[in-house]
């Protein structure tokens, strides 16, 4: 395992996700046996991010960043659920950054980052960096 970890020069961190409203407990406890050789960035849904988020740092986790909210839509009469993306995001993701900065919490933005003005935004608000993610897939104008 060390040797293979030699190998590769650009790897550094892993991220750890997690289930919307898992229990606190088991988040904290899985960060616990998780920990190793590269530094852990534990993923948290916005609602646990300022409960959780300090224990997890306390337990030895180097930063959180925000995981994709959650939604459901009706399609063709069926209920379809799952992740949320798009620019509409921002504003909550600016807001869980701002607190969580004022907590002491390293946190890497993430949600409805859009434009280079919005990552500035975030970095400005104290995050420790941005990810882009859907951004990414929208094809340029």
């Amino acid at each position: 395992m060390i040797e293979m970890l030699e190998e590769v020069d650009n790897v550094a961190a892993v991220e750890l996700g997690f289930a919307p409203l898992l229990a606190d407990d088991i988040i904290v406890v899985v960060v616990e046996m998780c920990l190793g050789e590269l530094p852990l960035v534990v993923s948290l849904p916005s609602e646990q991010i300022l409960k959780v988020g300090p224990r997890v740092i306390e337990e030895g986790a180097q930063a959180i960043s925000l995981s994709a909210p959650r939604g459901a839509l009706m399609k063709d009469s069926s209920l379809v659920a799952g992740r949320l993306y798009g620019p509409s995001l921002f504003p909550q993701t600016l807001e869980v950054v701002h607190s969580a900065v004022k907590l002491g919490l390293p946190i890497i933005g993430a949600g409805g980052v859009y434009t280079q003005d919005a990552a500035q935004d975030l970095l400005t608000a104290g995050a420790l960096a941005v990810q882009i993610d859907a951004g990414l897939w929208l094809p340029k104008e």
